[in-house]
């Protein structure tokens, strides 16, 4: 009867256990049902006809990593607006974001123009076959800038930072590849 008894405790323990593993979420960047109605109805078709991605929640978990190195922190963030270049292949699109706590920021994402021939890659070159580029601007340790933006500069056909008193060293450029 005792060991009865064991055994239904050992059980019962086991299955708790199961159910608070299995209720943890390995996907880091999930944010299925974490969509405002404004993001919803924001246009993923750039001019060129492409998506820059399948919905929402697949872009906001594709800029997560990014807005979180930016604001040393993982935080919550509403996608605001996406303004596009007119591109005949490929897109430019300029994502203004703000965070759970206020904080108001952009991140330009690029797919440049794919050749059409297929080409070999140095070992230095990623393995990456998305083509996405993107950047952003994070405030330096000086304390010079209170809040950076990145600038598709086409004029001079660069992308750089601008902090909000004018003071470039105050923002620091930083570009990802995936």
């Amino acid at each position: 009867m005792k060991m009865k008894k064991i055994i239904t405790l050992l059980n019962i323990s086991l299955f708790i256990a199961i159910l608070v593993f299995s209720s943890c979420n390995s996907d880091e960047y999930s944010y299925e049902g974490e969509v405002s109605t404004k993001e919803k109805n924001l246009n993923l078709r750039a001019p060129s006809g492409e998506y820059i991605a399948k919905n929402i929640e697949k872009l906001k978990g594709l800029l997560s990593p990014i807005i979180e190195e930016d604001n040393w922190e993982n935080k919550d963030f509403e996608i605001v607006s996406i303004q596009y270049d007119s591109l005949e292949t490929g897109f430019c699109a300029e994502i203004e974001y703000v965070t759970e706590d206020g904080i108001e920021s952009n991140i330009i994402l690029m797919r440049k123009e794919r050749t059409s021939g297929s080409k070999i890659k140095t070992r230095t070159e990623g393995g990456s076959e998305g083509g996405y580029e993107s950047f952003s601007c994070k405030k330096r340790s000086n304390n010079k800038c209170k809040k950076c933006r990145v600038v598709n500069d086409k004029k001079h056909n660069q992308v750089r930072c601008a902090c909000d008193d004018g003071l470039v060293e105050g923002c620091a450029l930083y570009e990802y590849k995936y």
